[in-house]
């Protein structure tokens, strides 16, 4: 998959990326739409979904003479809420309000994954449309993918809530818990052949579209803004090499780093990918808004504005 993605990445540029990426995305929400629509269907509707899912626990919470805590298996009370205590919610409101803000400020306003797609425009018009687009869409995902995934426990329970570390390896590898195999359960269960392939394509189409966002952007910060320092005045076919050349660098320590990846925090790759963006965002983001609104910022001051940030993060 990584050779394939790399493949048109390396080939084609932005222009290959982009052009991908919309049909990807037709793709993941016209396949998560019919798996939301099937999802929905077997647990009964909303108002079934919402009465199960507080019902749903595992029959298996104990092990030899040991026996789990129910918090680890029972469903949240506030589950079905986005604004939660602020002292015993797992997600308490002033993080959601403050925390979640920034870090979204961050990735959609600076991170160059998406700034690229924006100066790629054909004009300011095209680039305010494609936002507002965007963000629409952003609504999608807590119905067919969250909803969906919730459902998922609701008809698994025994597999996607397992919580004996022998039962939950024997089910999906790891030892810690197995949510994270709750969508591609359903896809495997709840779909027909036909279908089931195309959920498949759905799932490869968002990962490649996340890998040849980050080869094509990092390709391009390290041929603009550190090639072109060492070697001044290049021309364009050096440029184009020299991105080429940086983004088969990246794909090698991209696989490097798989299975470092998969053993950090027992292979929970989402938390780790938040964890890190959590330390490292903010910074960036403040620096950014600062350089918008106070006109005293300069270059120096951000730099070191940036260092003391992600020093202070990575502590």
């Amino acid at each position: 998959l990584l050779g394939i993605t790399a493949l048109y990445t390396i080939t084609g540029g932005l222009a290959a990326v982009i052009y991908t990426d919309t049909l990807q995305t037709f793709i993941m929400v016209v396949g998560s739409f019919i798996l939301m629509g099937f999802a929905f269907a077997e647990v009964g509707g909303y108002d079934a979904f919402m009465r199960k899912y507080m019902e749903a626990i595992p029959s298996n919470i104990s092990y030899g003479n040991t026996t789990i805590d129910p918090s680890c298996y029972n469903p949240r009370q506030d589950a079905f809420h986005i604004f939660r205590d602020p002292i015993t919610g797992d997600l308490p409101w002033p993080g959601v309000i403050f925390g979640l803000s920034i870090i979204a400020m961050w990735y959609w306003c600076t991170d160059q994954v998406i700034v690229q797609r924006c100066l790629s425009g054909k004009n300011m018009s095209h680039v305010k449309a494609g936002c507002i687009m965007c963000g629409y869409l952003k609504l999608l995902p807590m119905f067919i993918i969250v909803m969906p995934g919730m459902i998922s426990r609701i008809l698994y329970t025994d597999v996607v809530t397992c919580v004996v570390p022998e039962l939950c390896q024997q089910y999906c590898g790891t030892s810690v818990g197995c949510t994270n195999i709750a969508y591609p359960k359903m896809v495997v269960e709840l779909m027909p052949n036909g279908l089931r392939g195309l959920m498949l394509s759905v799932m490869l189409a968002s990962l490649m579209s996340s890998l040849t966002s980050i080869f094509n952007s990092a390709s391009t910060l390290f041929t603009m803004d550190i090639y072109t320092k060492i070697r001044k005045r290049p021309s364009e076919k050096e440029l184009m090499l020299a991105g080429r050349a940086f983004m088969v660098l990246l794909i090698g320590v991209s696989i490097a780093w798989v299975p470092v990846v998969q053993s950090a925090q027992s292979g929970q790759l989402f938390d780790y990918i938040q964890s890190v963006t959590s330390y490292l965002g903010p910074p960036i983001a403040s620096v950014f808004v600062l350089g918008i609104f106070c006109k005293r910022v300069n270059e120096q001051g951000a730099f070191w504005g940036l260092i003391v940030g992600l020093l202070a993060g990575l502590r």
